[in-house]
């Protein structure tokens, strides 16, 4: 802690100019950081863009080595005296976050220039942390190349930027490349295209610009004045379209179109089922079930071998009439005939022809060997030549499956009671079928038939009907606020929303609200409690309804109560919200613990002159000054006067002190004024003497008079001095307070220079007068003067 703040004093300085040196070296610009790297000092480039960098290539950091757990403070050591400000560390050391003397601290990092502060340790380790920490890399021409440090990693690169490498080169990654971009042009008749320089008039790989690339389906592509077009068609293709978006698109080999030549089409003959090319040459095959039975090309494949009865399967082979058969035929190439409709050869037998009817033929139905067997509890039919059967009676085919027949007796199947698909269903119990038609068997479990009425089953569980609980007619009665219930068979209630059972008496019902009661908020037992002030219960969530007295809700959650004290709290001071202002009233008005904490103490600060007046007369050579001492002001003025002009003039100087009235709140500050020191002896004794002191305990802040060519009038202002406002924004105010007499005459013209206030609005006072005299015979007269004016500073608590 610094001396100013274990005192518990404060000193506000009031503006001044700047100075501008520089009193810290650190903060003097670096010319060597600063000056341009020439060209000659940038690295050479690659040969190529891809090229591998060879570790010797890489940028050089010889002082850069890894940091060891070893070199790292142990846990529990001495880490340092306790500290506030670098300037309470001896040997240098700097004061860390951490609040001990460290050897650096990264915000501050004055460590050798190819080290750095290391954050974790507070140590200055090898690596980089500006530019000037690297050494510069040689280049291939015998010169060197600038190094760069990446102060993220602390290492050092050959570059930072392109223009740190040489021409037609750039900067990727650390490293100069042979390359181009936006900023690295390339030669005249050559484009950057990503990131190297290439010839667009002939690169078939960017064709009249960058990444338009060249090519040609089964040919060689060419790049001509920066437009693609054609080499050569490969071997056995051809461009018969001339068009180059399908390059050499005929195969003139295999394409029956084009077939060893572009005019060239290969024709179809009657019959065939696809021409083609082979070798150049055309040919043609026979479509399926087609054949050139004659020999003949020009007619093609002119027999159905598929279907032809005389040429059947092959060329030549006649099929041959059978007995009892339609005509012959001929089906894919096999010989055979046709049963006329409704009859079949069931028996093999060509003699006796198609011999069977089978369109009602048990044995035979529908086609020769399908024999109609007749399933469970039915009887086979056939009928147009298909198989079928008819159930018994009393029976259903309900499944549809016939490989079982009529299997469903319709007379007693709670699924097909009286017919397919008549299910029987109970609601709570288990159903029956009688004769066909359905009923109840049994009611389940805790079902019951409490209506009587079969249609819709065993309607009622008593375990949950509050009109039937338990049994049938069982009624369970209501009760406030709830609603009559039956649970597991017995009757109980269910509480009205909001409201709880929280006595567990059923006589009563509901008796609690839950939105409202603070024993029950909510839910039951759940109680609210607020620290600080008095619980609420509002919508069922706890609320606080009121703070002790000096007590605040500020942050607005229920949970913590009343958590803010009034009377502590800076950011809640009085009330939440509310942010005190420290007034001089010998109280703690912004709750930090504090009393009058920046309230005034003294006036100082009148070491020099914040403003000077314009000269008013005719001055010579001889100069003159009568100024106040370091922390004094003028409080008077003394002189002589020869017949209409001023001959002699000097000040009369006190001390300025705070005066404290605490009669009032806020208390009010005065300037009292002790001391009176005459200052100056300038001119000769002639003439009369005056002397003037203000009254009481006014200081002078303005001067008036007459000039030109002499000092022929001078006169002043009084005024007391007050410190107005509060802590944070005090100025010192002055009131006007008394006006001296005129010494000399009327002559002249007037002058008139009040002492000006500053920016924040503080007064300024008189400190001393200036001016210049004149020898005239033997004595010396003063001729002009000016005024010096100081704003006092303000010291506080």
């Amino acid at each position: 802690m610094s001396t100013a703040r274990r005192l518990g004093w404060l000193l506000v300085a009031l503006p001044v100019a700047a100075s501008g040196c520089f009193d810290d070296p650190l903060s003097a610009p670096d010319a060597a950081l600063d000056a341009p790297i020439a060209p000659s000092d940038r690295p050479a480039p690659l040969d190529r863009p891809d090229a591998a960098i060879a570790p010797s290539d890489r940028p050089d950091a010889p002082d850069v080595t890894d940091v060891t757990t070893a070199d790292l403070p142990e846990v529990g050591a001495d880490l340092g005296p306790r500290c506030a400000t670098s300037a309470e560390c001896a040997d240098g050391r700097l004061c860390g976050p951490d609040g001990r003397c460290a050897p650096c601290v990264p915000s501050d990092d004055r460590c050798p220039a190819a080290q750095h502060c290391d954050p974790s340790t507070l140590g200055c380790v090898p690596g980089c942390r500006s530019d000037e920490g690297c050494m510069a890399a040689p280049r291939a021409d015998g010169g060197a190349a600038p190094a760069r440090c990446d102060v993220t990693r602390h290492v050092c690169l050959d570059c930072d930027v392109d223009d740190d490498c040489p021409a037609r080169s750039v900067c990727r990654m650390g490293q100069c490349m042979v390359g181009c971009n936006e900023r690295r042009g390339c030669a005249p008749g050559e484009v950057c295209c990503t990131g190297s320089c290439v010839d667009v008039q002939a690169d078939i790989a960017n064709c009249g610009a960058c990444e338009r690339r060249c090519s040609v389906s089964n040919g060689v592509p060419a790049c001509t004045a920066g437009v693609c077009g054609l080499e050569a068609c490969t071997a056995g293709f051809a461009d018969c379209n001339r068009s180059l978006a399908d390059g050499c698109e005929s195969d003139l080999q295999g394409d029956p179109a084009r077939c060893g030549a572009c005019d060239v089409s290969c024709p179809t003959p009657p019959g065939a089922g696809s021409v083609a090319c082979g070798a150049g040459r055309c040919g043609y095959t026979c479509a399926a079930g087609m054949a050139d039975c004659d020999g003949d090309s020009r007619n093609g494949c002119e027999r159905a071998v598929s279907s032809d009865p005389g040429n059947c399967g092959r060329c030549g082979n006649a099929c041959p009439a059978r007995a009892g058969a339609s005509v012959p035929r001929c089906t894919a190439g096999v010989c055979g005939y046709v049963c006329n409709l409704g009859r079949g050869d069931c028996d093999g037998d060509t003699g006796n022809g198609c011999e069977a009817d089978v369109r009602t033929d048990l044995s035979h139905c529908g086609r020769c060997g399908a024999a109609c067997v007749a399933p469970a509890n039915a009887t086979a039919t056939c009928a147009a030549g298909r198989c079928g059967y008819a159930c018994n009676a009393g029976y259903g085919d309900c499944d549809g499956d016939a490989a079982n027949g009529c299997e469903v007796d319709l007379r007693t199947s709670t699924a097909h009671c009286g017919r397919c698909g008549g299910a029987c269903m109970v609601s709570g119990g288990t159903p029956a079928c009688v004769d066909g038609l359905c009923a109840i068997a049994t009611c389940g479990g805790s079902f019951a038939n409490c209506d009587g009425l079969s249609s819709n089953g065993c309607e009622t569980d008593t375990r949950s009907s509050a009109t039937h609980c338990g049994m049938c007619g069982r009624a369970c009665p209501a009760a406030p606020h709830a609603t009559a219930i039956c649970v597991a068979s017995a009757c109980a209630t269910r509480c009205s929303l909001s409201y709880g059972d929280c006595d567990g008496l059923s006589s009563n019902g509901c008796e609690t609200d839950t939105r409202s009661s603070v024993a029950h908020c909510g839910r039951c037992g759940a109680a609210c409690v607020t620290p600080g002030g008095t619980p609420g219960c509002s919508a069922g969530a706890c609320v606080v309804a009121g703070c002790d007295t000096g007590r605040g809700n500020c942050d607005g959650v229920a949970a913590n109560g009343c958590e803010t004290d009034f009377a502590t709290s800076p950011s809640h001071c009085g009330a939440c919200g509310a942010v005190g202002a420290e007034l001089c009233d010998g109280r703690d008005n912004s709750c930090d613990g504090l009393v009058d904490n920046g309230c005034p103490t003294a006036i100082g600060g009148l070491a020099g002159f914040d403003y000077t007046s314009p000269e008013y007369g005719t001055g010579t050579t001889i100069s003159t000054d009568a100024s106040c001492a370091a922390g004094q002001v003028v409080r008077g003025i003394f002189g002589r006067v020869n017949g209409s002009f001023v001959t002699q003039l000097n000040v009369i100087c006190g001390t300025p002190q705070i005066s404290e009235n605490r009669t009032s709140t806020p208390y009010r500050y005065a300037a009292t004024v002790t001391g009176s020191t005459d200052v100056g002896t300038v001119g000769t004794a002639v003439g009369t003497v005056f002397r003037y002191v203000c009254p009481g305990d006014s200081v002078v802040t303005r001067i008036r008079g007459r000039a030109s060519p002499y000092l022929y009038q001078f006169m002043l202002d009084c005024s007391t001095l007050s410190v107005t406002g509060n802590p944070g924004s005090l100025r010192v105010t002055a009131a006007p307070a008394a006006t001296s007499p005129a010494w000399g005459s009327a002559n002249g013209g007037t002058f008139d220079y009040p002492c000006p206030s500053n920016a924040s609005g503080s007064a300024s006072v008189l400190r001393g007068l200036y001016g210049r005299s004149r020898r005239i015979l033997t004595s010396i007269y003063t001729m002009s003067v000016g005024a010096r004016c100081s704003v006092p500073s303000i010291t506080v608590r």
